[in-house]
């Protein structure tokens, strides 16, 4: 193996790492809501980034499918949280 292609490797690693960095993070910060907060965002802005007319992506499904995917998984969480945990107490 070049030495190029052990920085290339090197470097696809580093990127695997901040992803789950950036995804530790966020976790850090919602703690208990965080797939709440994460499917919320990643559907936010798949949206806007689909009325910007991106047409690249880089996620494991493709438009419309991983924004409906995330939608899903937001909508759920929601659901899950305001019938486990009422706004108001009757």
């Amino acid at each position: 193996m070049s030495e190029y292609d052990r920085q290339q490797q090197g470097r696809r690693y580093e990127g695997w790492a901040f992803t789950f960095c950036k995804a530790a993070f966020l976790v850090l910060l919602f703690q208990h809501y965080a797939l709440l907060a994460l499917s919320g965002l990643a559907t936010l802005f798949y949206l806007l980034a689909a009325l910007k007319g991106v047409k690249q992506w880089h996620c494991w499904a493709k438009p419309p499918w991983v924004t409906l995917f995330w939608g899903a998984v937001f909508a759920e969480q929601v659901w899950a949280i305001l019938t486990r945990h009422p706004l108001f107490v009757n």
